[in-house]
């Protein structure tokens, strides 16, 4: 049985059916992501029926907003696995904060046409939650990405789902869901994403139950609460003046909103996720709290590495040029590697240089006889940064020296 051709850098995460790691593609030059399929799901559980119907489907599906799935299969191990495209981004809350009513619109705009589009072809994802979108940078600072389809349910398929079973996440599960995973639709979606809204809104998630069943209590009977966003200083408001004893913005429009996004039965929320977009931004500006950015004057989300050129250097003589922005370099003595060294002693993917989110890591393969990197030995799945500014480093494989300069490119 062939093996997945990918080799792991580093874990991205893990969940209750898989592990997820950042992987190189040696032949193409390239990162991207790899789900593996825990060991202990046997290949004729449900949870094993679902992954590949997954992957099937979606290797045969390209949808704008959604991480694209490229190829999967079966490990040595009799894992199945899924290959996608990787997407150097970041969590939402790590990019939008409370009271930002413009960047959560761009977010529900960016996200609910990606959502319009899978409900039209049949397709609900089920598990819609903060973790499961990236902002990466695009012109005009980001767009959102939705990655992870792990449990989407396609309408027009026959199911892999029993009837009566429950899957999500617990805080970002419609009403309907949390009765029974049957009966899911386009509004379990805009449900999540209203609260993931709320959540980016306020700081805060709109139901917090102590336990599991609680919580579900809470989706399923609690009244949605106001929003209660945090002040925050806007400058040349003079509104603001004299609220010291305020914390948060009087906010009903938006309040309105929230009520209909997350009513209890599925028929009273809107209709379409660029209805609920738009709808968004009229109670934003009526709560005067929409403030748009100037897209020209957004930084990108990471900055551009300021020396991306690695050059070569074995044996004391510069050898090869590279530009990480166009991919990863691979150390081994594979001859589909960047760097090839004729050594028994190497692995045939030994150990990697790459750029990820402005900064140049060096990577351990999970080589058999390890790898030092300025003297220190990198321990396999944990990368280590090059020093800040045009230097060089020398990586240690077994018994062989490679040195890497970086440098800026030619202007």
């Amino acid at each position: 049985m062939a093996g997945c051709p990918y080799r792991k850098i580093r874990p991205l995460g893990e969940g209750s059916m898989g592990d997820v790691y950042l992987c190189v593609d040696v032949q193409q030059r390239r990162l991207l992501v790899v789900k593996w399929l825990r060991a202990e799901l046997h290949e004729g559980s449900q949870a094993a029926i679902r992954f590949r119907r997954e992957a099937e489907l979606m290797t045969k599906a390209n949808f704008p907003g959604v991480i694209k799935v490229e190829e999967w299969g079966l490990d040595e191990f009799g894992r199945t696995w899924m290959a996608m495209e990787f997407v150097d981004g970041l969590i939402p809350s790590a990019v939008i904060g409370p009271g930002d009513c413009w960047s959560v619109h761009r977010l529900l705009k960016g996200v609910g046409e990606s959502l319009d589009d899978l409900h039209g072809l049949g397709v609900v994802h089920r598990d819609l939650k903060p973790e499961n979108v990236l902002l990466r940078s695009a012109p005009g600072g980001w767009e959102p990405i939705i990655i992870d389809l792990g449990i989407a349910k396609w309408l027009a398929q026959e199911t892999a789902t029993a009837s009566g079973s429950v899957f999500g996440t617990p805080h970002y599960m419609s009403p309907e869901q949390c009765r029974d995973t049957k009966s899911v639709g386009p509004a379990t979606d805009r449900y999540a994403m209203a609260i993931i809204a709320f959540e980016l809104l306020a700081g805060r998630r709109p139901y917090e139950g102590r336990t599991i069943p609680e919580l579900l209590r809470q989706h399923l009977e609690s009244p949605v609460p106001e929003l209660q966003i945090p002040r925050r200083l806007r400058a040349g408001r003079a509104h603001d003046a004299g609220t010291k004893t305020t914390t948060t913005y009087n906010t009903p429009h938006l309040d309105a909103f929230m009520k209909k996004a997350m009513a209890k039965e599925p028929r009273l929320r809107y209709g379409s996720a660029d209805e609920m977009a738009r709808e968004f931004e009229r109670c934003a500006r009526a709560d005067d709290l929409f403030e748009p950015a100037d897209v020209a004057d957004l930084s990108p989300l990471f900055p551009p590495a300021p020396f991306p050129i690695a050059e070569i250097i074995l044996d004391g003589e510069p050898r090869q040029r590279f530009d990480l922005r166009h991919g990863p370099l691979v150390l081994g003595r594979h001859e589909a590697c960047q760097i090839v060294l004729n050594s028994p002693r190497l692995s045939r993917l030994h150990a990697c240089v790459y750029l990820h989110r402005g900064r140049i890591w060096a990577a351990d393969l999970h080589s058999q006889n390890g790898t030092l990197f300025q003297g220190r030995a990198l321990a396999p799945g944990v990368p280590m940064p090059f020093a800040a500014g045009a230097q060089t480093s020398v990586f240690t494989l077994y018994n062989r020296n490679v040195a890497v300069r970086l440098g800026a490119p030619e202007k």
